[in-house]
């Protein structure tokens, strides 16, 4: 039996699966709905778990198994992802699996272990692992070698990864526990504030996924339903990407403050090779309408937002994983 071989961006926000010989083949949301009567019964996961946040009953609670790109509840992760990859067709039955998997720069051997012992548990028999701006990079086929320096930053649900890389490694670079997570968030509560209307979860992501621009006057709406914070009463409305604009900004205009230092703080020559190859960005928030032009003027470098940034990781395992070459120089030590 030929060894199966996975790609796995096990996000705070969504799960990517990249499968050896076939591609992207998974792009579910990191969420579970469990059974929660003193047992342990996972009762939807993925795309159909995220449909039932806000509407569960008392015997049913909704789980992020991973916080801040950090695996908190190793059994519903495990649970998880066992799920996930069965929609895929594999059972622990498969010999020889292999995985590699994206993690945060800078990532702990904490974290690692973490990741390890639910890959374990899932059955798959080898793990790697490799920093998200490595495998974002190679995801977009950037050309990289070992001599080649590359600025990534990859905007993930719960952690924001800049690093200067080369293919034999991070140069420099760091992760820091904000994410597009971050965004919903402050959505939230900005809606609540200005507009009095206290909207959910799913309708903060939507508002976030549809009209999120960072150009100035930007004319897309959507109509959302909401309560009103003081009567309580059910409330609808029409928001303009112009209107929830302060907490978008709030978010990129803090990665930016942060690469800039990493920017500034890197060797002359690394630097000077980043400024003339630009910036590389990715992620679930790389999409924001504007974000090319508006982080251009703002480090003054030319900026290229990936065509596929939420799939940018797990492509790059893909591509990581098929030569071996390759993923013994983006692997992390352990």
């Amino acid at each position: 039996m030929s060894q199966i071989k996975f790609a796995i961006d096990f996000d705070s926000s969504y799960t990517n699966v990249y499968k050896l010989g076939a591609g992207l083949v998974l792009s579910e949301p990191t969420v579970c709905a469990v059974e929660d009567d003193g047992g342990f019964k996972i009762k939807a996961l993925g795309k159909d778990a995220y449909k039932l946040i806000g509407k569960t009953t008392k015997s049913t609670k909704i789980v992020f198994p991973v916080f801040e790109g950090e695996i908190v509840n190793e059994k519903v992760a495990a649970e998880m992802l066992f799920g996930f990859l069965a929609k895929v067709g594999y059972t622990s039955k498969l010999l020889g699996c292999s995985a590699i998997f994206g993690v945060p720069c800078g990532a702990t051997q904490e974290m690692l272990e973490k990741y390890k012992r639910v890959a374990n548990v899932v059955g798959i028999g080898k793990v790697y692992f490799a920093e998200k701006p490595l495998l974002s990079a190679l995801g977009q086929r950037i050309a990289l070698t070992d001599s080649s320096a590359r600025f990534v930053i990859d905007m993930s649900g719960g952690t924001t990864s800049i690093a200067a890389i080369s293919l034999s490694g991070v140069i420099s670079g760091l992760s820091i526990n904000y994410g597009s997570n971050k965004i919903s968030a402050d959505i939230i509560d900005y809606v609540a504030e200005k507009f009095g209307v206290q909207i959910g979860l799913q309708t903060a992501e939507k508002l976030k996924r549809e009209i999120s621009s960072l150009e100035d006057g930007d004319g897309l709406s959507l109509i959302v339903s909401g309560r009103d914070v003081k009567t309580g009463e059910v409330k609808t409305l029409t928001i303009r990407s112009d209107s929830i604009m302060q907490p978008i900004k709030q978010y990129y205009d803090k990665i930016y403050q942060i690469a800039s230092e990493v920017i500034k703080k890197l060797p002359p020559e690394t630097s000077a090779e980043i400024r003339r190859s630009g910036i590389y960005v990715s992620g679930v928030s790389s999409k924001a309408y504007g974000l090319e032009k508006y982080y251009a003027d703002k480090f003054g470098l030319k900026v290229s937002v990936a065509e596929d940034g939420l799939y940018s990781v797990a492509i790059g395992g893909g591509i990581a994983i098929a030569d071996k070459e390759t993923l013994k120089k983006v692997c992390i030590d352990l």
